[in-house]
């Protein structure tokens, strides 16, 4: 109940309803009722999404700081599109509200579409290979490698074989 009430003590402090929180978050205002009163507890993914929304530490939620946080791999949201899996480790909020850490693995094929982000990211790849093109120039990274770039500049990724990669994003502030 604990976690409920100092959502509910945030969200009012940041002059939000209970609706328009639940509607940021994509979650009912049911759901959003439940957490706040302690029916129900958030899951990991729906907490780090509320402490982005609130611009709050998902750890402050918590009454005590803890010297350890462990998230279990059924907690660690999985995102899945046609050629990549994408498993958060750490979202928004663990560690601060502007990191974030993933694994990703991708079959051969084009992995991710050209976009651009707020911030820097750095990604090591465990093994395989691929074609980062990051700004209109293409660079081949292997296994072993690490690339620490500005995210603000167009990038994308084609994977030429089976590939597995750690990366960080560390979210500028605003």
């Amino acid at each position: 109940m604990e976690v409920g009430n100092r959502i509910r003590k945030i969200r009012k402090d940041a002059s939000l309803t209970m609706k328009e929180l639940a509607k940021k978050i994509g979650v009912s205002y049911l759901t959003m009722h439940r957490i706040e009163t302690g029916e129900v507890s958030p899951s990991v993914a729906v907490l780090s999404d509320i402490a982005h929304c609130l611009d709050y530490p998902i750890t402050g939620f918590f009454p005590e700081q803890q010297d350890i946080t462990i998230v279990r791999g059924k907690a660690q949201p999985v995102v899945e599109s046609a050629n990549l899996t994408l498993r958060l480790l750490v979202p928004k909020g663990i560690i601060n509200d502007k990191i974030s850490v993933s694994l990703g693995k991708s079959e051969k094929g084009e992995c991710i579409d050209r976009h651009v982000n707020e911030g820097v990211e750095i990604t090591y790849i465990i093994r395989g290979k691929c074609i980062f093109t990051y700004d209109g120039t293409d660079y081949e990274l292997n296994g072993g490698d690490i690339s620490y770039f500005n995210a603000h500049k167009p990038h994308s990724v084609t994977t030429l074989e089976s590939l597995e990669f750690f990366s960080i994003f560390l979210r500028e502030n605003r």
